[in-house]
């Protein structure tokens, strides 16, 4: 269907299947897990669309409820729901779930199965959520190899990388949002401490999430930078609006497109960024009507 199909294109949500979840330390990301994760994604973006006067774009940033089922619910410590059909909770005001930053699959999509990827999350979020995103890695970038076999904190060893020439610009932009996500781990968990090695060099530290968005505003914590990007409402309208042209029109989004995308977004911009507004567009739009 439309919801499945173009959410699983828009977001990249192949990543949640390219890997498996070490089960000694990510037991409760079983198979079941990681399809009722894949599902809260999808039951949010479908809850919105239905929804002509409150559906909000920008409540997929931020919201004050999850769509989940008993078994999800017990996987983020919610108590009170049971049985395997999804339903709306309404979310106290201090929980970090609540719009895409909340939900597991996006933090699992940004990892390996074994540990968070600050990298790969920093990325994910600013072509998905910012419409600003990074250039491609350039190619055969070697391993520090002083770093080999040392203990260090995640942001210590992603520091080190912004001392490399060919990695600084890149790093620059893309760390600090990886910072601000590092309270959920591999599998979308929440968490305050992280750690490295094993044994008498095992190192535990307490998770640091601040950070200063590139040409932006500092953040605190993970909840300053959730609100962060709230204020970027735009951005992510305009983002998605190709994304969304290019799934309409079965082809990438071009230079040509670009009238097209002003129009759709200035007449959501006009109803509060309604996400039926959108949809609306394209489906009464030339390029769409002619295809």
């Amino acid at each position: 269907d439309f919801v499945a199909g173009f959410v699983h294109q828009w977001l990249d949500m192949e990543r949640l299947d390219f890997f498996q979840f070490d089960v000694n330390l990510h037991r409760d990301f079983d198979e079941s897990t990681r399809a009722a994760t894949r599902k809260e994604v999808y039951q949010s973006f479908a809850h919105l669309l239905r929804d002509p006067k409150n559906g909000r774009l920008g409540k997929l940033l931020k919201s004050d409820y999850v769509f989940v089922n008993g078994l999800l619910a017990t996987y983020y410590g919610i108590e009170g729901v049971t049985g395997d059909e999804f339903r709306k909770i309404e979310l106290p005001a201090d929980s970090p779930r609540g719009g895409l930053l909340g939900m597991a699959a996006i933090h699992a999509m940004g990892s390996d199965g074994i540990a968070s990827s600050p990298v790969e999350r920093g990325a994910w979020v600013l072509r998905h959520l910012l419409n600003d995103p990074p250039p491609p890695a350039p190619p055969n970038v070697p391993q520090i190899s002083r770093l080999k076999d040392q203990v260090l904190t995640t942001r210590e060893r992603l520091f080190a990388h912004q001392e490399e020439a060919q990695c600084a610009s890149c790093h620059r932009k893309i760390d600090p949002i990886g910072f601000g996500l590092e309270n959920f781990n591999a599998a979308g968990k929440w968490r305050t401490e992280n750690s490295d090695g094993a044994g008498k060099k095992k190192k535990t530290w307490t998770i640091d999430a601040s950070g200063v968005l590139h040409n932006g505003p500092a953040f605190a914590n993970y909840s300053e930078l959730r609100d962060r990007i709230v204020e970027r409402e735009e951005d992510f309208a305009r983002g998605f609006t190709e994304h969304l042209i290019e799934y309409a029109l079965g082809r990438p989004f071009s230079f040509s497109d670009k009238e097209l995308a002003d129009e759709i977004v200035q007449s959501a911009g006009r109803n509060k960024f309604v996400l039926r507004e959108f949809v609306h567009a394209i489906v009464q739009s030339q390029p769409f009507q002619a295809k």
